[in-house]
């Protein structure tokens, strides 16, 4: 099948779609393909808790402006209460207080709710189970096939990890996906039991397999939760689960032993996030660029942002550049045909 459009997004992560909805509020003909079966890219909440980022922060000035827009609730991470803090010997420390995200700030319901609104206004121009397989750019357009479509584009815009524009044959640069090798936790409790122990939730372990865990509970605490990061790798043993309760039962003592649910995110083994070369994490974070625009390409996504790369601000910071860009060249052909 044979369709049209005036610009063609690839990708509907954060990104992505605040790219397509500027350009439908300019009633630009947009068409965005995914290939997942939902909306949100690295964004990823269930029940309301966050399985990718979770966090905005004071100075995320576009994310929160969005969220407010949205109607959305923004609340405060937990943070009273002392740290826990387990040595590679496995001695526990339950006397730091600190709190290592005291700034930060969540959506009430979880991410997901940001990238579902906007991917509901695009009604029928969002495409998912859409996996790119070719694009092949031209001097007047853009060809752009899918299993069962091939998309004529005037321009395409990749709102993807730069690692995943390279197998569609693209050039793009080499650089990390941040937070692609990771893995994340949720354990559910019906309630955040941690804080009448005087504890926020956060953790810090030498001993794993958790590194690093943080209170996850929502914001009526209509139950409480804890989440961690995985140590890199430790996600794929069969036990994960099992040794993750056992961890947080040694910090924050018998009251974890039972949770109701336990959520489970690899986002290493995931193929519309990750490739191989993901599982060997930056030791530092990446220095991000915006990826220059040829004649009818056009990139996007969180890593390709000069000041935020790799963070939520990030993803909104690269589609408000790519939509000035094609702007720009909107007001550039109407001056050469007047």
């Amino acid at each position: 099948m044979m369709s049209r459009a005036e610009v063609a997004v690839i990708g509907a992560g954060l990104s992505g779609l605040a790219l397509a909805s500027m350009l439908q509020a300019d009633e630009t003909d947009v068409i965005v393909f995914e290939a997942r079966d939902r909306a949100g890219g690295r964004v990823l909440s269930q029940g309301g808790f966050d399985l990718g980022p979770a966090w905005l922060w004071p100075h995320n000035t576009r994310l929160l402006s969005l969220a407010r827009n949205l109607g959305l609730s923004v609340f405060a991470q937990h943070s009273a209460g002392n740290l826990v803090f387990e040595n590679e010997q496995g001695q526990i420390r339950r006397d730091l207080a600190m709190a290592t995200m005291g700034d930060a700030l969540r959506i009430e319901g979880g991410l997901s709710t940001v990238t579902n609104a906007l991917a509901q206004k695009l009604g029928s121009r969002l495409h998912l189970n859409k996996a790119v397989n070719a694009i092949e750019e031209r001097n007047d357009e853009v060809i752009i096939e899918t299993g069962d479509v091939k998309l004529m584009a005037g321009r395409a815009v990749l709102a993807l990890p730069p690692r995943l524009m390279t197998k569609l044959g693209v050039k793009a640069r080499d650089v990390p996906t941040w937070m692609a090798g990771h893995a994340k936790l949720v354990a559910r409790y019906p309630t955040p039991f941690w804080r009448e122990m005087g504890l926020n939730g956060d953790a810090i372990s030498h001993c794993g397999p958790l590194a690093e865990i943080h209170d996850a509970s929502p914001y009526d605490l209509s139950d409480g939760a804890l989440f961690g990061f995985a140590v890199p790798g430790a996600a794929s043993a069969p036990d994960f689960k099992t040794r993750s309760v056992e961890q947080l039962v040694r910090l924050f003592g018998s009251g974890a032993a039972a949770p109701t649910d336990v959520l489970v995110k690899d986002w290493s083994a995931d193929p519309f996030t990750a490739t191989g070369d993901d599982k060997t994490l930056p030791t530092t974070h990446p220095h991000y660029q915006p990826q220059h625009a040829t004649h009818r390409l056009f990139f996007a996504g969180s890593e390709n942002a000069a000041a935020n790369g790799g963070f939520l601000e990030g993803a909104f910071e690269a589609a408000e550049a790519v939509y000035r860009q094609l702007n720009e060249m909107k007001a550039w052909k109407r001056k050469t045909a007047s």
